[in-house]
């Protein structure tokens, strides 16, 4: 896979994400990102129950050769699918599961995007803290080239022009205050949330994002402290 660095990758996901959405693209507040995946880069999508107790499964995308263990009526079956298609979790559908599973799907087509000889088939993996990791997975879970991945997913999911829009739709012109390293005002919580909502991502996704563009300002936590009118 080529390396990228982080701004490479912000203006590649918003140049994709452009191109695909054309003269909507200064107005789109949330990412069409099935219709990019599979219009734009003509990725098939398939939902299917992951088999097995690898419950951090969420998403694979086939390299046409390695076979994917699904629940099939009840019994486990292993079925190759073509090259390049991206097999999401189908418990991903619930609508309480959107999140993931956009967050899922733009993961996929990052591998695609920065790998298109798609040399290995992978899985997109949540970290379970409650679960004993082999060295191997540990590795597969955070080596750079994941972290490229996410990266790329992000840039597709949230891309920097669509990042403006939403905040220009809140009448944000200036960058959001955190105090000290993570505490924000509750008016400031609630715009994010709302922004969040529109772009159809978490809380903590966005606020992410925010910070990966660098458009938080951050402020001395003894400002903070003293707007709260505590004595000392």
């Amino acid at each position: 896979m080529t390396m990228f660095t982080y701004e490479e990758i912000d203006e590649l996901g918003d140049g994709l994400m452009k191109a695909y959405l054309g003269d909507k693209a200064g107005s789109v507040l949330m990412a069409d990102i099935e219709g990019f995946t599979e219009n734009y880069l003509r990725l098939p999508v398939e939902y299917q129950s992951f088999s097995g107790n690898d419950l951090d499964k969420l998403g694979f995308i086939s390299d046409g050769i390695t076979p994917l263990e699904i629940n099939c009526n009840g019994k486990t079956v292993q079925q190759i699918f073509p090259k390049g298609t991206i097999v999401i979790e189908k418990a991903l559908c619930r609508e309480n599961e959107s999140g993931r599973r956009r967050f899922t799907l733009s993961h996929e087509s990052a591998h695609y995007i920065l790998d298109k000889t798609l040399s290995q088939a992978k899985f997109h993996r949540e970290f379970d803290s409650e679960r004993g990791y082999s060295p191997d997975e540990l590795r597969s879970l955070f080596d750079i080239r994941e972290t490229q991945v996410d990266r790329m997913g992000a840039a597709l999911l949230m891309p920097r022009f669509m990042i403006g829009n939403v905040l220009e739709s809140e009448g944000i012109s200036t960058r959001i205050p955190v105090f000290g390293e993570n505490i924000l005002r509750a008016e400031d919580k609630l715009k994010i949330k709302r922004m969040a909502d529109k772009m159809g991502v978490s809380f903590t996704s966005f606020l992410i994002r925010l910070r990966e563009l660098k458009l938080i300002e951050y402020r001395s936590l003894n400002e903070y402290i003293i707007g709260m009118g505590i004595s000392t």
